[in-house]
């Protein structure tokens, strides 16, 4: 964060100062103040002379009365300026005055800043020195800010505490139980948890974020205790959520008029493999319905092994291929296992996911030479870049001109057209993953912090307990757990299926592509569309359609944690039901029914919205 690395400098510089002005003054005093003393009294004969000699040299910076004294100091008749002394005390009273003002700092002025603090009321705290702790800041619009790091020192609305003695006093020293946010970012997963927990036990009124860096940790982390407020979020995540929700695969594929969503990654560390997740979790679509995934690394043939371990069926119900190879070395047997895999489906975008050191935008324009001149593909070329890595940052969302035309003649113009209208368009290489956009994708810019997901939840139970009435009146009512009582897992479960409504909403032929594109500045990933008018489910073949892609998103999403067929056991992870819609019993279906009712009821109507973009194709 740039503001809190100028601020860290200008503390440093101070703090440099004030020994230059300490010393400078302190240390010429005792000089001229032992001399001064040589010249009145002379040389010390004796032990107890030099003693004498010392103290007295040592009270020209304690203010000592003797040198104000006129019979102690002779004064010089012939010097204007006044005796080697007089030097000596106008230098230490100058160097004690410093010493003073500091410590009357630190005695005063950091409990006027707890003070202060305190009255900061609804600020946000931000604990360690991780990449989201010093990043949060600087990519929200939060103003009111206290970070647990360096000196404590309030400037206008950021302030900086020490981090000394417990955590526990360190959030009282930042007023922690009155914030309305407080993120912890130690730098190491297992450190950022156990002071998540700390300050989640701590400060029982503040929403505590807890940075994990590790996706897969991310979805198996579960609180000590339910009722704290503590929510664990991950950039890779988060970026790759965002940039699924405003540029949906299945838009893509539909554009390029390919019956299959392909999508191909580059590079499988933590976002590469947050992409997989959150392509099957958010992009499952009726058309098309099928999903290809390849994914290209210099480690793949380890990596597949992983990441098959972690989830051992998924490989059944999404077409994953890995192929080993470094992109950027045309090696042939890449560039063939590519072209074969493009053969089955054209890939409809390219997610460069390496670290920074790999130098990601050479490899993502590597991309998209490569796929223009052999004509692999025609999907963008998306790379995570934290920072823009120099590329446009105000690309709108949506499909943009994806697949306007096959004319070879019209592409030039089609590009510039692209440019100039910040739109995608094929192969055009654009950025994502800034930490804004993590943070949008996490669900942290969100007006309240899990709506989407509480609003999702509470519609389900409310619909749940309304049918149960109408069936048995006056019967026993089905139990219906609040938010802050849900376990994990199922808190995680809503999230997903949130996510996944603006899918639903285009299955039910709402124009996605226009909505997205409406937006100057873009659709925050927890906004939905206006498509409840499109949700006539009293039409059977339309709630057959979106029961049955519910089914199979919500199979998916229990495959990619790891559950598998067999009698319900939720300790070991089977359920019986993971099988396809046909094969499920009646109660069942009426589940997946209820949940696209939901998704239904938190939608606005259409009736008053129209897109002012036409959507080319």
């Amino acid at each position: 964060m740039r503001k809190i690395t100028r601020r860290s400098d200008q503390q440093g510089a101070g703090i440099l100062l004030f020994w230059i002005l300490a010393l400078g003054t302190g240390v010429p005093a005792l000089v001229l103040a032992g001399l001064g003393w040589i010249e009145v009294r002379g040389v010390p004969a004796t032990p107890e002379g030099w003693i004498d000699w010392a103290v007295r040299t040592a009270k020209v910076l304690l203010l000592s009365d003797i040198y104000f004294d006129p019979d102690q100091i002779k004064t010089a008749i012939d010097s204007p300026f006044g005796t080697t002394l007089e030097w000596a005390r106008t230098l230490g009273v100058t160097s004690s005055v410093i010493l003073a003002g500091r410590l009357a700092y630190f005695a005063i002025v950091e409990r006027v800043a707890e003070f202060w603090l305190r009255g900061r009321r609804r600020h946000v705290v931000v604990v360690g020195a991780g990449p989201a702790a010093i990043e949060y800041p600087a990519a929200t619009s939060v103003r009111k800010v206290t970070h647990l790091s360096g000196e404590s020192k309030p400037r206008g609305d950021y302030a900086q505490i020490r981090r000394v003695g417990s955590l526990q006093q360190q959030l009282d020293a930042a007023a922690g139980k009155h914030a309305r946010r407080i993120l912890v970012d130690e730098g190491d997963d297992s450190d950022t948890w156990a002071s998540a927990q700390v300050v989640a036990r701590h400060c029982r009124n503040s929403e505590v974020l807890a940075h994990i860096s590790d996706p897969w940790m991310l979805d198996r982390l579960s609180r000590e205790d339910r009722t704290f407020g503590l929510v664990a979020f991950s950039y890779a995540t988060g970026a790759a959520r965002q940039v699924m929700l405003a540029h949906p695969p299945y838009l893509l594929a539909k554009r390029l008029k390919a019956d299959v969503q392909h999508i191909l990654i580059l590079g499988f560390g933590q976002v590469g493999q947050a992409i997989a997740r959150e392509f099957i979790v958010t992009s499952l679509a009726p058309s098309p319905e099928k999903m290809m995934v390849t994914v290209i690394d210099i480690d793949a043939d380890r990596l597949k092994q992983d990441f098959t371990a972690r989830h051992p069926e998924i490989g059944g119900h999404v077409d994953f291929a890995f192929v080993q190879g470094d992109f950027r070395l045309n090696d042939a047997a890449v560039f063939e296992a590519l072209a074969k895999r493009c053969a089955g489906a054209e890939v409809c975008a390219a997610y460069v996911a390496i670290d920074d050191e790999r130098r990601p935008l050479s490899l993502a324009f590597a991309v998209q030479a490569v796929a223009r001149q052999k004509q692999l593909f025609r999907g963008p070329v998306f790379i995570c870049a934290q920072h823009g890595a120099g590329l446009s940052t105000s690309v709108r969302q949506g499909a943009g001109l994806v697949g306007a035309s096959s004319d070879p003649a019209a592409l030039k113009e089609i590009e510039n057209r692209a440019e100039a209208e910040d739109l995608i368009c094929d192969l055009r290489v654009v950025s994502f993953g800034s930490w804004t956009d993590a943070f949008d994708g996490a669900g942290l810019q969100e007006p309240e912090l899990d709506g989407q997901a509480k609003k999702l939840h509470a519609a389900y139970q409310r619909l749940t307990t309304e049918q149960a009435k109408a069936r048995n009146p006056g019967g026993v009512l089905p139990e219906t757990p609040k938010w802050e009582a849900l376990a994990d897992q199922l808190r995680i479960s809503n999230r997903r299926s949130a996510a996944h409504i603006r899918a639903k909403a285009y299955a039910a032929d709402f124009d996605l592509d226009g909505w997205l594109q409406d937006s100057e500045n873009g659709h925050g990933a927890w906004e939905l569309p206006p498509a409840r008018d499109r949700f006539n489910l009293e039409d059977a073949a339309l709630a057959d359609k979106l029961a049955r892609l519910e089914h199979r998103r919500w199979m998916l999403d229990r495959l990619l944690d790891g559950w598998r067929l067999g009698p319900r056991n939720d300790y070991t992870r089977h359920r019986d039901d993971l099988v396809p819609f046909e094969q499920l019993d009646a109660e069942a279906r009426a589940k997946d029914s209820m949940v696209v009712a939901t998704a239904a009821a938190m939608l606005g109507g259409t009736r008053n919205w129209r897109g002012s973009r036409k959507s080319p194709g």
